[in-house]
């Protein structure tokens, strides 16, 4: 007959206890649940101008398309200045430059010229315009940041 209050000697559980590793798991899974619908929402940004790198220097002059708030399109490159185009003529015109320059149109550059009040979607169909013409070299221009900023 054993005792009632008598110790009785059980195997050690050389085991390790996963349970509160699990426990802060599925904390850690509902914090990033409620997180990352805010890190997906959209809003809309007026983007200021920025002390920017300069852009290396290429033996070729480089192509300046502009981009006005209204839409209009214009083009500065060696054969005309400021001239107006549609976007159709700007595929024609980017295309026969890389055509005439053949070897050397890899250094080719553009840069795009854009309002801050376009917007954003406006200024990447131009850049997609830009590179379908085989340039690759697509830069944005900005104006220095005011004294004080």
């Amino acid at each position: 007959m054993k005792a009632p209050y008598a110790r009785h000697k059980k195997p050690l559980n050389s085991q390790m206890n996963v349970v509160p590793y699990i426990d802060v798991m599925l904390v850690l899974l509902i914090i990033f649940m409620a997180v990352s619908p805010m890190l997906t929402t959209g809003v809309d940004v007026n983007l200021p101008s920025e002390k920017t790198a300069n852009i290396a220097q290429s033996e070729l002059t480089p192509i300046i398309v502009s981009l006005q708030k209204d839409g209009s399109l214009f083009i500065s490159s060696e054969q005309a200045i400021d001239k107006a185009v549609s976007e159709q003529e700007l595929r024609v015109t980017l295309t026969e430059i890389v055509r005439t320059k053949g070897n050397n149109a890899q250094n080719l550059q553009v840069f795009i010229n854009a309002d801050k009040d376009n917007k954003y979607s406006k200024v990447m169909h131009l850049m997609a315009i830009v590179q379908g013409a085989g340039i690759t070299k697509v830069g944005l221009l900005s104006t220095p940041p005011k004294a004080g900023k």
